[in-house]
């Protein structure tokens, strides 16, 4: 069964009406006719059966056969991701979305080199889009406004376990700080662009209660880094 994705979706709402994008992928890439069955998701847990009602140019209109609603999984985690050059934040944004991360933040850091385009920005959000539907999520990560290094650490809660990656760390590598938080309510990871973080970085984050891990003794690329980690996370807290 063919999904899409419809983020504004009234309670208890009868029809549904598809657009945009996720229409034109019904309509002229699927080819989809009257009477066929779909699954709509609002990314939001939200999750529902419907016939095809009416095609036309511009939208698709649905109706709705059944509704179901399946809540967030926990911990909550967030990637704060360090905008690495060219097309590598595009990997980071469909495998960790995979793998189930809740929120991703682009990250302006001090070896930070490019900084998106508007244009950019929205691929950014499609690339959530089809890689929440391609691996059949229910929950839209939460794709959030480019943020600089000093305000992302300063807006982590105190109840939140955040770990920040270091290739310097000798002491913690990431499984010994699982064995002392073994139900965090939410989870942030920092990871540092090309070049990784400064060492002023990684003190301005110990001293917002950061700690500095290691996910192995290679040096890794910033890539490898974020999907790995949030592998190893995922496994820990979600299985």
């Amino acid at each position: 069964m063919h999904t899409f994705y419809v983020p504004s979706i009234r309670p208890n709402a009868d029809t549904v009406e598809i657009s945009d994008l996720e229409h034109h992928h019904l309509r002229n890439v699927l080819r989809l006719k009257k009477n066929d069955i779909i699954q709509i998701i609002d990314g939001k847990g939200g999750v529902y059966s419907a016939k095809v009602n009416r095609i036309s140019v511009e939208s698709t209109t649905t109706q709705i056969t059944e509704q179901t609603y399946y809540p967030k999984k926990t911990p909550v985690l967030m990637l704060f991701q360090g905008i690495p050059k060219n097309d590598k934040m595009e990997l980071i944004l469909q495998k960790t979305t995979e793998l189930g991360v809740s929120q991703i933040v682009p990250m302006i850091t001090e070896r930070t080199l490019q900084k998106p385009s508007e244009k950019r920005l929205k691929r950014w959000n499609r690339i959530v889009i089809s890689a929440t539907k391609q691996c059949k999520s229910l929950w839209l990560p939460e794709l959030q406004q480019v943020r600089d290094f000093d305000a992302c650490i300063n807006t982590i809660a105190t109840e939140t376990l955040s770990l920040i990656l270091w290739e310097k760390e000798k002491k913690h590598h990431i499984s010994n700080v699982f064995k002392s938080n073994a139900n965090p309510e939410s989870l942030a990871l920092f990871v540092g662009p090309e070049g990784g973080f400064t060492e002023n970085e990684v003190n301005d984050a110990v001293n917002k209660g950061c700690i500095p891990v290691s996910i192995g003794s290679n040096t890794l690329r910033t890539e490898t880094a974020a999907i790995a980690a949030t592998a190893i996370v995922a496994y820990q807290y979600r299985r």
